[in-house]
């Protein structure tokens, strides 16, 4: 990648996060992925070649180092210091985003399948059940989609396909309406009242759903977006 930078820190950095999907790499490995295949499950709509383009190029530039993995297994990517000093920045660009150019998603921008996978990964692991709890969810509307969560020893497992578990809890929104909420522009208890987010299974495990999962990360910019597609 070839620089054309003034003398400037700023310019520094555009040569670093200034293209579509480095932010969104150094977002995946933010959150907890490490392999190769869960990258990009984060970013599917970034090409395998393009991402391990990226991923060289991080390298390079001391942000990632690929750790090797035992005989027969794909290694793994880790943060540097310098790649985990960029964790404020990243989470910042999306707080202004949050402010001033974010609103509800489109049509496009609805992914069902992309949205349960965003769920693990926003779990909050000191708030997970104790017990095995398993999680049918079903998406509606644009980019509808279903998925199945394996809660178990303080962690969330996603399955694209049914694992043949009995279900403790259904949930049940529009993919827009739970995307909504995930990022923190709505309560869950908002989308209850209208009938937006439904749950079938005990009561206890309902109402405990959506403390599972942290929806705070953007809530210091919580107001409605003033930018081009507030709705």
């Amino acid at each position: 990648m070839s620089s054309h930078r003034e003398y400037c820190p700023i310019s520094a950095a555009v040569d670093v996060l200034g293209d579509r999907w480095t932010p969104l790499v150094m977002r995946e490995l933010m959150v907890g992925a490490s392999g190769f295949n869960d990258i990009h499950r984060g970013i599917p709509r970034a090409s395998r070649s393009l991402l391990a383009q990226r991923l060289r190029t991080l390298e390079r530039q001391g942000l990632v180092v690929k750790e090797a993995a035992g005989r027969g297994r794909p290694g793994r990517y880790v943060l540097t210091p310098a790649g985990e000093s960029l964790t404020p920045v990243i989470w910042d660009m999306g707080r202004w985003a949050a402010e001033w150019m974010f609103g509800d998603p489109t049509d496009e921008e609805c992914d069902g399948l992309g949205l349960i996978w965003r769920l693990h990964q926003y779990a909050d692991v000191s708030r997970l059940p104790a017990s095995r709890t398993v999680v049918h969810v079903v998406l509606t509307g644009p980019g509808a989609a279903q998925g199945w969560l394996d809660i178990r020893d303080s962690a969330v497992t996603v399955c694209k396909d049914d694992p043949g578990l009995d279900v403790d809890l259904a949930v049940e929104s529009s993919t827009r309406s739970m995307a909504r909420w995930l990022v923190g522009r709505v309560e869950a208890r908002e989308l209850v009242r209208q009938g937006d987010l439904r749950f079938l299974g005990p009561s206890r495990l309902a109402r405990a759903f959506p403390t599972w999962f942290d929806t705070t990360v953007f809530e210091p910019l919580k107001r409605p977006a003033t930018g081009r597609r507030a709705s």
